[in-house]
């Protein structure tokens, strides 16, 4: 299997692996070989199979944390979220000054739903990279949802309610939101300059309108279509 692995035969070096791991031979090259073979040949199932073993028999070896990384990567290419966060500890050292494992990361809790955990990340993440889009998307809408909410609620109250009490409430929470709404601008605009997608375009248009800048928004709105 190595000497095949050797001629660049990634298949005949699998079968010959695959073989001698099922006759119970065992070794760390053996589970090093399989996931550079499964990863080249995009066999993420596989790849992920031989980086449990790698870990499972050999905690001590030399490239245990790099097996670690890889295989937080391939729970999370395969959204096994929460074996994500089972070995998260083994590299979080290493992942505080590494962005794209933090980004990583913020991916796996905002899919569990942790979100006082990803505003945190998202933070640190932009101190790393400020350029980083998963942090700055999380950052964008952070923002205009908090605001937004708070906006659609206080309207719809005021709808529902037109004394010069409640109008006065309105003016007072209005004066609130308006920073937050351009907190989140500031992060969509930096988000749609990295990455102009037309679902950013269209946020950034609604921001604009909340802001009554109606020209604004318009020009985002057509970028949005």
């Amino acid at each position: 299997g190595m000497a095949a692995m050797e001629l660049d035969e990634l298949k005949k070096a699998r079968d010959y692996l695959e073989t001698a791991e099922y006759l119970e031979f065992s070794s760390p090259r053996l589970y090093a070989t399989l996931v550079e073979i499964n990863k080249t040949v995009d066999n993420l199932s596989k790849e992920i199979n031989a980086l449990e073993s790698y870990r499972e028999k050999y905690p001590d070896e030399e490239k245990i944390n790099a097996m670690t990384v890889r295989l937080f990567e391939t729970y999370l290419e395969s959204e096994q979220w929460e074996k994500a966060t089972e070995i998260w500890p083994e590299i979080e050292s290493q992942a505080q000054s590494d962005a794209e494992l933090l980004a990583g990361y913020l991916t796996v809790n905002k899919n569990l739903e942790n979100d006082a955990l990803c505003n945190k990340l998202s933070d640190q993440i932009l101190e790393l990279d400020p350029d980083n889009t998963i942090a700055l998307e999380w950052n964008a809408k952070r923002y205009f949802w908090e605001a937004e909410d708070v906006y659609v609620k206080e309207m719809k109250d005021y709808k529902n309610n037109r004394t010069t009490s409640q109008y006065d409430r309105l003016l007072n929470k209005l004066d609130e939101v308006y920073p937050t709404f351009e907190k989140s601008l500031d992060y969509f605009l930096k988000l749609y300059e990295v990455d102009p997608k037309p679902k950013y375009a269209e946020y950034i248009g609604n921001i604009y309108k909340r802001l009554q800048e109606e020209d604004k928004a318009d020009h985002y709105y057509e970028k949005a279509e």
